[in-house]
């Protein structure tokens, strides 16, 4: 009995692989390109009020971001939210587990789906279905793997995104902005809908287990120029935005529209497969 119960609490050592630009570009494809579909949405629940609540969850996201550096200190061996709350509720800890699984499937779902919509593929949402497939399949392989595939991707995609923001300069000094109107619980509805469409930080928590020594470095080096790109390069588009001319129905790919407006068409078509990507 006794033999057994050791058997069951012997503890695996993953090797820990994963450097820091490589965690980095993996958090950056799953918090970096919500801003992907977080434009579009935010505008149509506010429209040209929607760069406040975009200034707002951009302060939040700086906010969570610094604590999720303070959890991958203290928690290096992976788990985020259930580790961080297991010790004072296993209850919590699980409450914490499942939302995080519920969130994952919809942050998932929702990139996905988005990037059929970048694409301009016919069933988009078949389309969708086929690539969590096939991520789940890169991910089977493993995570450096994925990772070095994810640098690649990253770099192109934070480029491409920071070239747009380049076009843009000299035009937000001219943007009207509009205040939110509106009861109060209507603008705190949209802006969580904003906030819920930018999740992702999390994710770096659970790849603490298998980042490099010392954790507490890697995770802040991946997580640190993630989050400036999210927190600043979002607002300022998300300001940007206002100043094209009868925006509508771009919910799902507002950065093509960006991009076709501010460069040109053929950058709006590029930058919607690199962020289809």
């Amino acid at each position: 009995m006794t033999s057994n119960m050791a058997f069951l609490l012997k503890r695996v050592e993953r090797p820990r692989e994963l450097k820091w630009y490589q965690a980095g570009a993996m958090l950056y494809g799953d918090w970096g390109t919500s801003k992907a579909y977080v434009l579009g949405i935010a505008f149509a629940l506010s429209g040209h009020a929607s760069w406040l609540l975009l200034g707002l969850m951009s302060a939040l996201t700086a906010m969570v971001g610094v604590c999720y550096m303070i959890i991958c200190r203290i928690y290096p061996d992976g788990g985020g939210v259930y580790s961080s709350v297991k010790h004072r509720s296993q209850t919590l800890a699980v409450i914490g587990a499942f939302l995080l699984i519920a969130d994952y499937v919809v942050t998932a779902s929702l990139s996905a789906l988005d990037a059929f919509h970048y694409f301009n593929f016919s069933y988009p949402h078949l389309w969708a279905i086929f690539a969590i497939v096939v991520i789940g399949a890169i991910n089977w392989i493993g995570p450096r793997h994925g990772g070095t595939l994810a640098v690649v991707i990253g770099i192109v995609a934070s480029v491409t995104a920071g070239v747009l923001f380049l076009f843009t300069l000299p035009h937000l000094p001219h943007v009207a902005l509009a205040w939110p109107k509106g009861s109060f619980f209507k603008n705190w509805s949209n802006f969580v809908g904003i906030v819920l469409a930018l999740s992702g930080v999390e994710a770096v928590a659970n790849m603490t287990g298998i980042m490099k020594q010392p954790v507490e470095k890697t995770a802040k080096k991946a997580i640190l120029p993630v989050l400036l790109e999210v927190s600043v390069l979002t607002f300022l588009l998300g300001i940007a935005m206002n100043t094209i001319p009868g925006l509508t129905n771009h919910t799902e790919d507002m950065l093509r529209a960006l991009g076709a407006y501010y460069v040109g068409p053929w950058y709006g078509h590029f930058i919607s497969k690199v962020l289809g990507f």
